[in-house]
């Protein structure tokens, strides 16, 4: 469920949909799938999803860290459009997965301006 939409201003102009979690929901630990209680909330990250009409589109969270019971650690919390640390969606990777069967990777790199290169420090793939 999304609570806001504002219009970043960075490089390009893009539409940041901030995410909110449902009311009373408990975080799922990313190790085990297990629910847990909520450790404490990171800062709000990016995350890049499928363009529309060529404008970018990002995901604004706040992730939550989950004291888990099961695994007896604390972890981020999983979520079910991204994994690990990537600041791309899932969804957008498997778009653009299917456009580089049709065209080369680097020709699929440069029409939807992002990298198979890994990320730099600012999270973001090096265009």
């Amino acid at each position: 469920m999304y609570r806001k939409i504002k219009w970043s201003q960075g490089e390009e102009l893009a539409p940041d949909v901030h995410i909110r979690r449902r009311r009373g929901s408990r975080p799922v630990c990313s190790a085990c799938g297990c629910k847990g209680s909520v450790y404490d909330t990171q800062e709000a990250r990016r995350f890049e999803f499928v363009p529309i009409l060529q404008i970018a589109v990002f995901f604004v969270y706040r992730m939550r860290r989950v004291d888990c019971r099961h695994c007896e650690r604390v972890v981020t919390e999983q979520v079910p459009w991204s994994d690990g640390k990537s600041p791309i969606t899932l969804t957008y990777r498997w778009f653009l997965a299917e456009w580089a069967r049709r065209l080369s990777w680097s020709e699929t790199a440069r029409i939807f301006k992002t990298s198979w290169q890994p990320e730099d420090n600012s999270g973001m793939a090096v265009p």
